[in-house]
């Protein structure tokens, strides 16, 4: 266990190294774009980016994880898969690009909405060519994380060098895909390096194979994104585009710590697939991330609902405070998908994918019902109520066919302690609420280490038990993969 806990947090530290600057550099970014843009077109923003995310759903298709998941099992047929998922993608790009002109044809939205929907389609080719999920699958996160660094060095810096108008809102989207371009071509670089060149493959009999394993991935993941995004589309039919942008001011909070529980779904899956066969090693390996994850996202939870109003207005400006209402509510999204993120990747990493996409389309129409009545009358409040339940109903169902089919948990003991020790750092921000933002974030986090090493929430001789260096010297199957 010390050899998996060495070897998976040393791939998740690259990991989330590269992604703290990645999204410290878009979230630069984002704010900027908010003070130049202002309210009105930031919500225009946010609702084209959103709506153009379902078309992205034709390129996806659940193929990365899909991939995946196969490469990780077999290393050798590495290039097979490449060839036939980079094919496949490509041209469903085409077909997304086609369906997105036409349905922005028929909307009944100003022109400048509809230009930045048209040029979010961009993101299809650049999403179609990425081969993060190949890296992630041989636990070579140094490229994935490299990769990520350098798309958003380039976001940013044209953001900073080329945005100074509310004007040039439509060049947004163009350095996006110029970001996101370059970072699939650093990717096809090194993986032609190592593996050599790509042969695509169009081949319907092989698509055919691929499409009966992950369109329901691709499914549960369309089903997810009506949790993650159908509220920003709503609001951009039902409310006007400043409600748009307050809200997707506070989102971008949420969307930063998220993109870190995708890397750590995307690195821990993997491990968890190659466990499927090995039941003991798969509950401990489940159960101490389960503890480690309970650990960290309780307390930024407790900690971001307090400081949710001046959060977003140092950040973002007194013009997007309002937002802060949501954010306190939407933080609490973080925990709940930190924890499902282990109880997923045991469930779709044991073949149960068809599960995953009926508790999906459970938690979509408990969302989209949700949603329909609660925006009318309150607005982005309303719909941040509709994302933590539907999360939360996703969660409980996962759980619960978790531990009926594969293995049970000790939930509830990981997660008081961490929900006990929070107590004294919510007492302390509540006292001292109007001080400076950086003494109560700081003097939060070590109040709460303090009483989380009390009540054994952090243990840390436990932790220097399985991180130190192995003294055998012998390597295990999954290390060897490093090195393929």
């Amino acid at each position: 266990m010390g050899q998996f806990t060495r070897k998976f947090l040393a791939n998740y530290t690259i990991l989330v190294a590269g992604d703290l600057c990645s999204k410290v550099l878009l979230l630069w970014a984002s704010v900027r774009i908010a003070h130049v843009l202002g309210t009105d077109l930031f919500g225009d923003l946010a609702f084209a980016a959103a709506f153009t995310a379902y078309f992205s759903l034709l390129v996806s298709q659940g193929l990365g994880n899909y991939g995946m998941q196969e490469v990780a099992r077999q290393p050798s047929r590495t290039g097979e898969y490449v060839g036939a998922i980079l094919a496949l993608r490509f041209t469903a790009s085409l077909a997304a690009g086609l369906a997105l002109a036409a349905t922005v044809w028929l909307l009944a939205k100003p022109l400048e909405t509809k230009i930045l929907l048209l040029l979010y389609g961009l993101m299809f080719l650049s999403s179609a060519i990425t081969l993060a999920w190949v890296f992630q699958a041989l636990e070579q996160m140094k490229y994935v994380a490299t990769a990520s660094v350098l798309g958003q060095l380039a976001f940013s810096g044209c953001v900073l060098l080329f945005l100074h108008s509310p004007t040039h809102f439509a060049w947004i989207p163009i350095f996006q895909f110029g970001g996101e371009a370059l970072e699939s071509i650093f990717l096809l670089y090194f993986y032609s390096r190592k593996f050599g060149a790509i042969r695509l493959v169009f081949d319907l009999r092989v698509w055919s194979a691929i499409w009966r394993e992950s369109l329901p991935i691709g499914l549960s993941f369309a089903l997810g994104m009506v949790l993650y995004n159908f509220d920003v589309v709503l609001l951009g039919f039902m409310k006007t585009p400043t409600e748009v942008g307050q809200y997707s001011a506070a989102y971008k909070f949420i969307n930063f710590f998220i993109a870190f529980l995708g890397l750590y779904h995307a690195n821990i899956f993997p491990v968890i697939s190659r466990s499927r066969d090995n039941p003991s090693l798969l509950s401990l390996i489940s159960d101490r991330s389960l503890k480690y994850t309970l650990a960290l996202a309780i307390p930024l939870a407790a900690g971001g609902t307090i400081l949710a109003r001046p959060l977003i207005t140092l950040v973002f400006g007194h013009d997007f405070a309002a937002g802060a209402g949501a954010l306190a509510i939407l933080i609490w999204i973080v925990p709940i998908m930190a924890v499902r993120a282990v109880y997923r990747a045991t469930l779709l990493s044991h073949g149960f994918q068809r599960d995953f996409l009926w508790i999906s389309f459970c938690g979509a129409a408990v969302n989209t019902g949700l949603n329909l009545v609660l925006i009318p009358g309150y607005s982005f409040i309303g719909a941040a109520v509709t994302s933590v339940i539907g999360e939360f109903l996703i969660f409980i169902l996962v759980y619960e066919r978790v531990a009926k089919r594969v293995v049970r948990l000790a939930l509830g003991t990981h997660a008081w302690k961490p929900a006990v020790a929070c107590i004294p750092m919510i007492a302390f921000l509540k006292w001292h609420e109007t001080g400076a933002l950086p003494v109560l974030i700081g003097g939060g986090l070590a109040i709460y280490m303090v009483a989380a090493w009390v009540v054994g929430a952090i243990r840390p001789l436990e932790v220097w038990h399985e991180i130190r260096p192995a003294k055998t010297g012998l390597t295990s199957g999954p290390d060897k993969i490093e090195g393929a």
